[in-house]
């Protein structure tokens, strides 16, 4: 007789769940979203005044800005490590280090560089 060790199952899953980063499980969730939608809309009678097309192309959305994001990302990283700049804990660490009106410009920069962004995704909607 052979039995199945759901217990040893589960955990494995558990573990496999917790190693993985935030992102990706993010991303499965969004995927299973994406499939119950999509079956939750192949019942005529549930969509009844819904448009079908607007819950979908919210899931994609999230989904292909994690992709983007992710593989910025990792780009960033692949080009930062190729020019021989040090690893981004370090110079974490070393922003106490910096005196105040440089720490200070550099908070300035980043919030212009957000402002920029924010404008860009702006003028790319309008």
């Amino acid at each position: 007789m052979k039995t199945i060790d759901i217990k040893h199952w589960g955990m494995n899953l558990i573990g496999f769940l917790n190693e993985a980063k935030k992102e990706h499980r993010l991303f499965v969730l969004l995927m299973l979203i994406w499939g119950g939608i999509t079956s939750f809309l192949d019942n005529p009678e549930m969509t009844t005044g819904i448009n079908q097309s607007v819950p979908l192309m919210v899931v994609l959305s999230l989904v292909t800005f994690l992709l983007l994001l992710e593989l910025s990302w990792w780009l960033f990283i692949r080009f930062w490590l190729r020019m021989g700049l040090p690893g981004m804990d370090r110079m974490v660490l070393h922003f106490e280090d910096l005196q105040v009106w440089q720490k200070l410009a550099f908070l300035w920069a980043s919030f212009c560089l957000v402002l920029l962004v924010g404008l860009g995704c702006v003028v790319a909607v309008v």
